[in-house]
């Protein structure tokens, strides 16, 4: 894996940090309650949302697909995401077992792809499910934001668990064909995968949400 200090100044790298640097206005603006603040955390919302559009084009566009790109693209929607979903439990009712499965899929994908980009020697970008879990939750999320609490917000939070499901599946099948070599190694890999994920379905449906 080669990254070049240049590579931080590609435009699409530069759109990835954008939305990781976004969510320290967004987290100090959220606790406040006036319309000042609830305006521009929407704003800087759907600045962020839209870098993760643009990074993809201009990504393309421009020739500039980077293993470091590779690194901040997944990097940015997850620690945006999970830290985002966190301020929506704490201030605008948030389904607090949907952050957290969230967060949980995404700290067992870095560690996969982390393991699999040190024995591959390059990371392995975002799949298609990966991609559209952020989108939905992404939209979500703004519908919690904004207020919207519709439908359609209820029909987002059902889709929200499917592509969690969905994606997480997706990474657990494409860690496995990178990591296991043996039979018995693939009996521990989705035996440990299935007890962690047993685990935090239990504490999600015993612990007191308060």
């Amino acid at each position: 894996m080669e990254i070049k200090k240049e590579q931080f100044f590609y435009l699409p790298n530069l759109l990835s940090l954008l939305r990781l640097f976004l969510i320290i206005p967004i987290a100090f603006l959220m606790p406040n309650q006036n319309q000042w603040a609830h305006n521009l955390i929407i704003i800087l919302v759907l600045i962020g949302i839209s870098t993760d559009f643009l990074d993809g084009y201009f990504s393309r566009k421009l020739n500039q697909v980077t293993d470091l790109g590779k690194i901040l693209d997944p990097l940015a929607d997850k620690v945006g995401l999970g830290i985002g979903l966190i301020l929506l439990v704490l201030y605008r009712n948030f389904p607090i077992p949907l952050a957290i499965y969230l967060i949980y899929r995404d700290i067992m994908i870095i560690i996969l792809g982390g393991i699999s980009a040190k024995k591959l020697g390059h990371p392995t970008p975002a799949n298609f499910w990966g991609k559209l879990n952020t989108t939905v939750i992404a939209i979500t999320g703004f519908l919690y934001l904004a207020g919207w609490l519709t439908l359609v917000a209820k029909i987002g939070i059902i889709l929200s668990y499917g592509t969690i499901l969905a994606s997480g599946i997706s990474y657990s099948l494409l860690g496995q064909r990178i990591l296991v070599e043996t039979r018995s190694q693939k009996l521990l890999y989705w035996f440990t995968l299935l007890f962690l994920t047993t685990i935090v379905i239990i504490f999600t449906l015993n612990f007191r949400f308060v």
